[in-house]
């Protein structure tokens, strides 16, 4: 069912993507970080920031298929192509494996709660979210009304999130998708992936989100700053002029002091 959505969206021309800018905090062990996200068309700028931190700059050229890293410290750009992704995909395919065979020759009990929190994450299988809405009166979370629900992946306990309806954040479900399917790099069973799957039950969009381990300890809560549909200048997603580019092959095999 979400292939067949995304593969929908991907050829639905019709569909304009208008430019959308999204600010989360992400507090994440012990540190909080301003994630932001701009779309515009086939591209999309990405940065994480912590408060006494550098930025962490990324851009996505969709049409292009590349992603750039930016490192401002050092003025350069390590590109990253869709071929150098399938290489990584291999490779992490290859890691799957390895940690596969050592995990069978655990014990039962021990062998499932370390496959629950690593193995689902890679192994390219859809992941079955559930939400259950909490007898809680509707609460706001930076201007947004929201309503609470526990949230359960694989029928296990992943977290709690506040939902507002897509009317109050002033997008649709499918405008959403489309934007991030066109701007978002995906790997089957990553994260992004991942988060196609819980948004295709999801009652709204998450102004609130909170994630839970196998150990039932949280590890990362999310909040929404704000929502933008204005229109972005076209310079932000330009690359700096005067940094040099790498490619993926040239960090690897950068030799080694």
């Amino acid at each position: 069912m979400r292939r067949s959505l995304i593969a929908a969206l991907l050829c639905c021309s019709s569909l304009a993507l208008a430019d959308l800018s999204l600010v989360n905090e992400a507090v994440a062990g012990g540190k909080t970080r301003l994630v932001t996200l701009s779309a515009k068309g086939s591209k999309a700028f990405f940065e994480m920031k912590e408060a006494d931190g550098p930025a962490r700059t990324m851009l996505r050229d969709a049409d292009a298929k590349k992603l750039f890293i930016i490192d401002h410290d050092r003025k350069m750009v390590m590109v990253i192509t869709d071929q150098d992704s399938k290489q990584l995909e291999a490779k992490q395919a290859e890691l799957k494996a390895q940690l596969a065979a050592q995990l069978a020759k655990m014990p039962p009990e021990q062998r499932a709660r370390m496959e629950q929190g690593l193995l689902n994450q890679v192994d390219g299988k859809p992941v079955v979210f559930a939400y259950e809405k909490k007898k809680t009166p509707a609460r706001k979370v930076n201007g947004f009304s929201c309503q609470d629900y526990a949230i359960k992946r694989e029928g296990q306990p992943a977290g709690e999130g506040c939902f507002a309806t897509w009317k109050d954040v002033g997008i649709t479900a499918d405008e959403f998708k489309a934007i991030m399917v066109k701007v978002m790099p995906t790997t089957p069973g990553g994260p992004m992936s991942q988060g196609f799957d819980s948004a295709d039950g999801a009652p709204g969009f998450p102004v609130f989100r909170s994630h839970m381990n196998a150990d039932g300890v949280v590890t990362v809560e999310t909040t929404v700053k704000s929502i933008s549909r204005a229109t972005i200048p076209a310079e932000k997603f330009e690359l700096p002029k005067d940094y040099a580019q790498k490619t993926m092959a040239d960090g690897m095999n950068r030799p080694t002091k």
